[in-house]
């Protein structure tokens, strides 16, 4: 990470992850901080999942999600960050810190709908 500090509302929560291939693996649901009250932060790792997320939806939402999407969080530490763009870039592949289960999962969903794999025209 070439910066020092960052706006970890502005240029991080809810930034899509890609990783070292350019792969899109999640978006940063929750931050891990590290420091007191009144001192300076860090940023020790990134929190990315439904079950980042999820606790901080209403109790309804918050069951039937859980059994659609699961309740699975991943925690990646800031030290895999190689870059904060327009989305965070990650040192390594996705699979080096348990991203995309989610999506993969997802997409064998939508790739059943019929039409799914239609060219746009």
């Amino acid at each position: 990470m070439s910066r020092t500090t960052v706006d970890a509302v502005g240029d991080i929560l809810d930034h899509e992850l890609v990783d070292a291939e350019g792969l899109p693996c999640g978006m940063v649901d929750d931050l891990v901080l590290d420091g007191r009250p009144g001192g300076p932060m860090a940023i020790i790792a990134l929190l990315v999942g439904p079950g980042a997320w999820l606790p901080r939806t209403m109790w309804p939402l918050r069951v039937v999600a859980g059994l659609v999407v699961g309740r699975r969080r991943v925690r990646v530490p800031w030290t895999a960050v190689e870059s904060v763009q327009e989305h965070i870039v990650l040192a390594g592949r996705a699979a080096d810190y348990g991203l995309g289960h989610t999506d993969r999962r997802v997409g064998r969903w939508l790739a059943r709908i019929p039409g799914a794999k239609r060219a746009p025209e």
